[in-house]
Order: structure tokens, then sequence, then C-alpha cells
């Protein structure tokens, strides 16, 4: 058995690679615990990505029995033996899950939700909780109760949110695998930030979380991040409503087979959003053009277009619809208003105008859009943009102080996210290697999950190439 991979980092294989390995009896379990172990003692307590973590003699006995079921040929499940960090707004049997507020600081749930008992099922081992931001809504991670997460790729930088944490600890080596959450580009704009990938499936793609109260109602959707495609869609297999959409992708032979498979089977049509005039850093535009012209290279037909949907009903709807769902959570957890951060207390307050007649509407005319964006598949099969114009900012900002050299707005840096939220539809972030924290979007139609991973693979070996 080979202890160290090729590259001399054992915790460099993915998890597909990692799963090979493992039943060619290759690699142990115990070892990918052990190098996961050993890049948390390393980086950790700079970087405060995993801010709970089960001790370290339940995750070896984890492992050495995965080793065992691996040895009599009888492996758990697609994810059996890898390790996995889940995101800190999610509920693990036995591990606090505080959502970033302090009032929340000693709860500690006695089950794991049905996202996080399904990768169990499926063998993961789970490390830790990775750090968010207060209940999950913010464009950095941090809180009052563990402080700020750094950025590996620069540890002065954000990187982003909600699911910074999660970015984190993937960019650093502290597992394979991550189970995050993204409601406004929380998964894909800290995977642009820290180089990794991360997916954010259709609504109602997969299991759904079902611990704290939801506040943005099928906006938010769980999620994977890896270190690739192919890793990604083994997660997304796993945690899938109906695996049946993902056929392949979680199975015994590894997803990259699959995912060939499928992008070659069909070139895409491909939407390319034109750059805004202003308001997105140069390097982000030249990224795109590249990638743009290797897709061309590739096969695939693509087009200019201006941006197809409206930022500001975009945003509309969710500054219109989160602060109710705020206000909700803070009700039913009977949390004290006025020991919130001020951000949540902003986005309560704001719930005290409208009426449910104004809420109705909205709702109403989010549906309506729906429906009427719905279009925009029957002429393109992905919409390709970059996740965020911007790369990661200070960490003691909240959101970049300025885009360009031109001031920047709160939401500035989502400005390619929060639509694929709004309209229910796979999205997925992947990095450009030659230009560390910036990610590549590609967003596909509403239940199209499969095939959008398949191109985002193909996308991710053309960048590569």
């Amino acid at each position: 058995m080979s202890t160290i991979h090729p590259d001399g980092h054992p915790w460099r294989p993915g998890a597909s690679e990692s799963a090979a390995l493992l039943r060619a009896g290759r690699l142990a379990s115990v070892e990918l615990v052990e190098s996961a172990l050993e890049r948390i003692g390393a980086d950790n307590a700079a970087l405060n990505a995993i801010v709970a973590q089960v001790d370290a003699e339940s995750l070896l006995a984890q492992a050495r029995a995965a080793d065992r079921r691996y040895a009599a040929g009888n492996p758990g499940g697609a994810l059996d033996g890898i390790p996995l960090t889940v995101k800190d707004n999610l509920w693990v049997r036995g591990l606090p899950a505080t959502w970033g507020v302090e009032a929340l600081a000693a709860f500690v749930p006695d089950h794991d939700e049905p996202v996080v008992a399904r990768v169990r099922e499926a063998g993961a081992i789970i490390l830790g909780k990775t750090n968010v931001p207060p209940m999950a809504l913010a464009a950095t991670t941090g809180n009052g109760v563990y402080g700020p997460t750094r950025n590996p790729l620069d540890p002065a930088m954000t990187p982003g949110g909600s699911s910074g944490g999660a970015g984190a600890a993937l960019a650093s080596g502290m597992g394979a695998l991550a189970l995050a959450t993204d409601a406004g580009g929380s998964i894909r704009r800290p995977a642009a930030y820290t180089g990794t990938v991360g997916f954010k499936p259709s609504a109602g793609a997969v299991l759904s979380s079902s611990g704290f109260p939801r506040t943005s109602l099928d906006f938010q959707v769980v999620g994977p991040m890896a270190r690739s495609v192919e890793d990604c869609a083994l997660l997304a297999a796993a945690i899938a409503v109906d695996g049946s959409r993902l056929s392949g992708a979680g199975q015994a032979a590894r997803p990259e087979s699959w995912l060939r498979a499928r992008a070659q089977a069909r070139r895409a049509r491909i939407v390319a959003i034109v750059p805004p005039g202003q308001g997105q850093e140069p390097v982000v535009t030249a990224a795109l053009n590249e990638c743009v012209e290797r897709m061309a290279r590739a096969g695939h037909r693509v087009v200019w277009q201006p941006m197809p949907y409206s930022v500001a009903q975009v945003d509309a709807f969710w500054l219109e619809l989160i602060p109710h769902g705020v206000r909700a959570a803070i009700d039913e957890l009977g949390l004290d208003e006025s020991a919130l951060p001020a951000a949540l207390r902003d986005l309560a307050r704001r719930s005290s105008g409208p009426s449910a007649v104004d809420v109705y509407r909205t709702t109403a005319r989010l549906l309506d859009w729906r429906q009427r964006t719905r279009a925009l598949w029957a002429e393109a099969d992905v919409v390709l943009s970059p996740a965020s114009p911007c790369l990661a900012w200070p960490l003691d900002a909240p959101y970049p102080a300025t885009i360009d050299g031109l001031e920047a707005s709160p939401r500035a840096g989502a400005l390619y996210a929060t639509f694929a939220n709004a309209a229910g539809a796979p999205s997925i972030s992947v990095p450009v290697p030659w230009h560390a924290g910036i990610g590549m979007q590609l967003t596909g139609a509403p239940g199209d999950d499969a095939q959008l991973l398949a191109w985002a693979w193909e996308c991710e070996q053309a960048m590569l190439a």
C-alpha cells in the first residue's frame, strides 16, 4: 500500500481518486484522516476554518472501520472513508451548531439533519464544522462566537461568505469534501476566492436543510464544495433527492468517465455575459475572455450577450423576502434581537414595514419571473460569467470598498451570483488555474444539474489544458 501520493502529499488526491485508491487497496482511510488532521494542526489555528472538531481517536476509529470494509470487499458507500467537513448552519449530532450567533454558542443537536445523515450513510467521515457569518447571511465569514476565517491564498484577505470556512478548509487540505449552503452565492463566491469548486444545485434537487429555521425560502440549497468538478459530482449524487438524476456520479466507477461521456455527447450553447463597462476587475474580464476562447476551441457554441436579467430585480427579490425569514427565525428561536449583530438587526427591522399582502405580492412576482426566465434556456444551455466581478478583499471589510477603482456597493460582489438562486437554477464556480482567486461561473437550466456538471467538468479540463 502506498502511503504517500505521487506528488508527496496524501491530502492532494481528490475524493474520487481517493475512493478509487481505497478500492484498489493502494490507500487507507486512516492515511486520509491522518493527513487531514495534520493539515488542521498545521493551518487551522491561523485560518480558523474548522471551528468544532471531532476528536482524533473517534475519527481514526471510523477510518479503521472503513479500511476493514474495503479489505472485506464491502465498502459502505460511494464516500466510504473520505474525510468531509460540514458548514456550521447544518446540524451534526454531538457537535455545536451555532449558526454564527452568540446566543446559540452552547447549542448541540442530538441528531443529524437528513442531508448530514445521508453523507454518513454514504460512508463519509465528518471531521468537524466550518465557520459561518451570523445566520449565514454575509459576504465574509466570521462571528462573535469564533472570530473571522482567513483566506489560505492570502491570510490578510477574506475567503468570502457565507461558506468561507468550507472553502478555506478545502484549499488548505482539511478534508477532501465540504457540505455547504448557498442562498445568494454563498458556495460559489467563496469557492472562487479560495481556488476551489463550488456547486449550487437546482432548487429541490438535493435534500434541504431542516435544522435551523429557513431564512431564504428555496433560494438556499445545500450543495457540495471540493477541489474538482468530479468530486463535486460525487458529493452531489450522495445528497440528491433523486440520485438517478446524477446517474453514474455516485457509483463505484469514478465520476470522471460519466462526466466526460455526457459532456461530449452534446456541444453546449453558451451565452457569455458581456462584462459591464465598469465595476469588474480587468483581470477577471481577461480570465472570462480566455475561458470563452477555450470553450469555443473545445467545440461549444459561444455567443456574447448583455446580461439577460435585471440585477436590480434579482436583488429586490432577495432584499424584500430575506428580512422576513430573519424575523421569523429570531421569533422561532426566541433570540434577543438587541444582542444580534447590527446587520441582522437591520434586516429584521426591514420586516416590520411590509404587510402580508406585500410579501404575497413579492412572492407572486418571483414565481412569475421564474416562469419568464425559463425562456432563457430555450435559447442557451449555459450562462457563463465570472463567479464574482472582484477578487477577495481585506479581512476586516464587510465587502470590497472598490472594484476596478470605483466605489462598490454592499452587493456589488454578488453581481452574477444571486440570479441562479432566484431562478432556482444549478450553478457552479470553477477555478481559473492561471490566476488564483478567480472562478468562472456556469449556470444551467433548472433541473439540468447532471448536464451542467458535465459541461463544468469540460470547462475545468479546458482551463487546465
